[in-house]
C-alpha cells in the first residue's frame, strides 16, 4: 500500500474513532456535536492539505518522468545517428570493393576476348 493511502486510512480511522468516542462521552449534546463538527472540519482541512501535497508530488514525478524520457530520446537519436553513419560507411566501402571487382572482371573479360581474337583461325580449329 502506498504511503498516501496508508496515511489516508490512518486519518480516516482516527476521525472515526474520535467521532465514536465523542458520541459516548458524558458531555451535553450541543458540546458533543460542536466537537464532532470541529473534528470533521479539521479532518477535512487535513485531507485537503494531503490532496494538495499528493497533487504536487504527482506533478513533480510527472516532470521528472518527462525529463527522463526526453533525455532517453535524445540519447537514442544520437546512437541511431552513429549507427546510421557506420552503416553508410560500410556500404560505401563495400560498393567501392564491388566496383573494383567489376573493373577487374571487365579487364579479364576484355583480355580473354583479345586472346581469342588474336588466335589464328587455324589454331582454333586444332584445339
Amino acid at each position: 500500500m502506498s504511503k498516501s493511502k496508508s496515511f489516508l486510512s490512518i486519518l480516516l480511522g482516527l476521525a472515526a474513532g474520535t467521532a465514536i468516542g465523542m458520541l459516548y462521552a458524558p458531555d451535553k449534546g450541543w458540546k458533543t456535536r460542536a466537537r464532532i463538527r470541529k473534528a470533521a472540519e479539521n479532518g477535512y482541512e487535513d485531507l485537503q492539505d494531503n490532496l494538495e501535497n499528493l497533487g504536487t508530488k504527482v506533478d513533480e514525478k510527472t516532470a521528472e518522468a518527462k525529463e527522463t524520457l526526453k533525455t532517453l530520446g535524445d540519447t537514442l537519436k544520437e546512437k541511431a545517428g552513429v549507427i546510421k553513419e557506420e552503416a553508410r560507411a560500410k556500404l560505401v566501402e563495400q560498393l567501392s570493393r564491388l566496383e573494383e571487382a567489376l573493373k577487374q572482371a571487365e579487364k579479364a573479360a576484355e583480355e580473354a576476348v583479345d586472346d581469342v581474337q588474336e588466335t589464328p583461325a587455324d589454331d582454333q580449329s586444332k584445339a
